[in-house]
């Protein structure tokens, strides 16, 4: 029952409200403790037989009931970040960002400094042919002024497009991670520039729901992400996690099979509060049942609380007659020697 349902209800968050609040935190007495039943001193050899019976069905019952609801936390337990974009303060992508912001940087891959070289060229040229004429001299420098700032108006990155703006930091990360120059291949420059992909699509995708290609997109990206990182994590470990802190991810996000299905979307809430996955009434009876269970895990533990002391109590019973009763030995028989 609960393999289906986990299948059925894995998001990378927990099944419900119950299941979220629900911890595995180790209580201050064993859980099996719950099925103990305290047993008088006087009970009959029958009655104690058949209350140990009693006692190792019930403590089945309980080690099956937990082991069931570890199962299923485990199963949908949440992802330490969000497994598509990563960590909300991910200095990298922050830092891509804003040397994006910088109005120094020119689009289509040119350089500032190179521009500057091409149009002082061309602005020599050009006086070089004005012939000493002053009124002429005077009349190119104001044209060439004027080219070059409409050239660098038109090619200054914040008046592009998406796609060059994608482009650029792309070559920041690429420069960022490589490991020599001109490095385009190694695992960790390609989980960066994925990275930086996923994140522009994505932007586009919560601006475009029914832009469906777009979303297909960034799910191949995210699983060749994965592929990548993981090899890099079999071939070098530490590079791998130096590559993940990096790039605003963790472990699990790495390992876990993971697919960006509508939960995902519905969870992270990628287009708002609105309602992706409507469960079937099926499906709702097996969470209902999850549920069910959860709380039954929960009472077997303040149940095993009410037992321990029971048993306490019946033990310092127990105790105390045993003390009484060597006392009155002691007293008969000091009064036969007497």
């Amino acid at each position: 029952m609960f393999r289906s349902a986990v299948r059925l209800l894995s998001g990378g968050r927990a099944v419900s409200e119950a299941a979220a609040s629900a911890t595995t935190t180790a209580p201050s007495v064993p859980i099996t403790t719950a099925a103990k039943i305290p047993r008088p001193a006087d009970m009959s050899r029958t009655r104690r037989r058949n209350i140990i019976k009693k006692e190792q069905r019930m403590k089945r019952q309980i080690i099956r009931d937990v082991n069931n609801v570890k199962k299923m936390e485990l199963k949908n337990r949440q992802y330490d970040v969000d497994p598509v974009l990563g960590a909300k303060q991910n200095d990298f992508m922050h830092r891509i960002r804003a040397e994006l912001q910088e109005g120094t940087n020119m689009a289509q891959g040119y350089e500032q400094s190179e521009l500057e070289k091409l149009m002082y060229g061309a602005e020599k040229a050009a006086l070089s042919k004005s012939g000493g004429n002053n009124i002429l001299h005077k009349s190119i420098t104001e044209l060439e002024a004027k080219k070059r700032s409409a050239i660098l108006t038109i090619l200054n990155i914040n008046n592009t497009n998406e796609n060059d703006k994608k482009d650029l930091a792309v070559a920041i990360a690429r420069k960022e991670f490589q490991r020599h120059e001109g490095d385009t291949a190694s695992p960790e420059v390609q989980a960066a520039v994925l990275t930086v992909k996923i994140h522009f699509l994505m932007e586009h995708v919560k601006k475009n729901p029914k832009d469906h290609p777009h979303t297909q997109r960034v799910r191949e990206y995210v699983q060749r992400r994965q592929r990548i990182l993981k090899y890099l994590k079999k071939d070098q470990p530490e590079n791998y996690f130096y590559t993940i802190k990096k790039l605003g991810l963790t472990d699990d996000v790495v390992v876990r099979e993971f697919s960006m299905s509508r939960q995902y979307l519905q969870d992270y809430k990628v287009w708002g509060e609105k309602q992706l996955v409507k469960l079937s009434d099926k499906q709702k009876d097996k969470v209902r049942k999850m549920d069910e269970l959860q709380k039954k895990v929960a009472g077997y533990a303040v149940l095993a609380e009410s037992r321990a002391r029971e048993l306490k109590a019946v033990a310092e019973q127990k105790a105390e007659q045993r003390a009484q009763k060597k006392a009155a030995q002691k007293v008969a028989a000091s009064q036969n020697k007497a």
